[in-house]
């Protein structure tokens, strides 16, 4: 049995902690990398849907727009349906 007081058994012992540091320190900046990867393709999709948000919101104010304009003229219409069937001038 080999006691711990050799110098074989310390640079066994310094090496397996020295890789096990380095998978660490591997491991963990691969982590960082791929964290802030997905971090910035994810800044660049909310860029994205919002500017089809507000393309949308241009979109239903023209929509909204046109239906306004529809409702006047078919205010118009009944306004001037009604003086002809009551026969009120104005």
């Amino acid at each position: 049995m080999t006691a711990l007081t050799e110098l074989q058994t310390w640079t066994v012992i310094g090496g397996f902690l020295t890789a096990i540091f380095a998978m660490l320190g591997l491991v963990t900046s691969s982590f960082n990398r791929t964290v802030r990867s997905e971090v910035g393709s994810l800044r660049s999709e909310i860029g994205r849907v919002e500017g089809r948000i507000d393309a949308l919101g241009v979109e239903m104010r023209t929509e909204f727009r046109r239906i306004d304009d529809r409702f006047d003229h078919l205010d118009r219409d009944v306004q001037a349906l009604t003086r002809h069937v009551f026969g009120r001038p104005e």
